[in-house]
């Protein structure tokens, strides 16, 4: 049991649950992971987790190599390779010699991993919604930016 100067200090130190930061970062994570543990599977990508989705947004259009998503996704080359792998068995992705440089391939979205990507984006543009419907426009407006800025903060972090 709390010695009754310690439980004030507690008592003292608590924010109201309103006012938690690292509780509403958690519930907030918590609602996401739930979403995408009901969403890709409904969509036919069960076995795709959030890396798998990043790693789709950082080929780009036109195909990139190994070490370029390495440095996009801000990740080690024996990590990416890793993913690539996986993608690859997915069959979302193909490996390409690179043209300009023998030294390296080009990986490139399939038409299936284009497909994947817009599945993707569609879910985002609901969540968006989701988002917008419960704050309205002008909040929701702000939370977008104000995560940015963040995000934008963060990354420009040494790590």
């Amino acid at each position: 049991m709390l010695s009754k100067s310690v439980k004030k200090k507690l008592t003292d130190r608590m924010p109201a649950k309103s006012e938690s930061f690292g509780r509403q970062i958690y519930l907030l994570y918590r609602y996401l992971v739930k979403l995408d543990e009901e969403l890709l599977p409904r969509m036919g990508l069960g076995q795709m987790g959030p890396s798998h989705i990043h790693l789709l947004f950082t080929i780009g259009l036109d195909g990139v190599s190994n070490s370029g998503m390495a440095r996009r996704a801000k990740v080690s080359k024996q990590a990416m390779s890793k993913l690539v792998q996986e993608m690859l068995k997915l069959e979302v992705i193909t490996i390409q010699h690179n043209e300009q440089d023998s030294r390296c391939n080009i990986i490139s979205l399939t038409d299936k991993g284009a497909d994947t990507l817009m599945k993707i984006w569609e879910t985002n543009e609901q969540l968006a919604a989701e988002f917008e419907k419960r704050l309205g426009k002008a909040k929701a407006k702000r939370l977008l930016v104000l995560m940015a800025e963040l995000v934008d903060s963060l990354e420009a972090e040494p790590s």
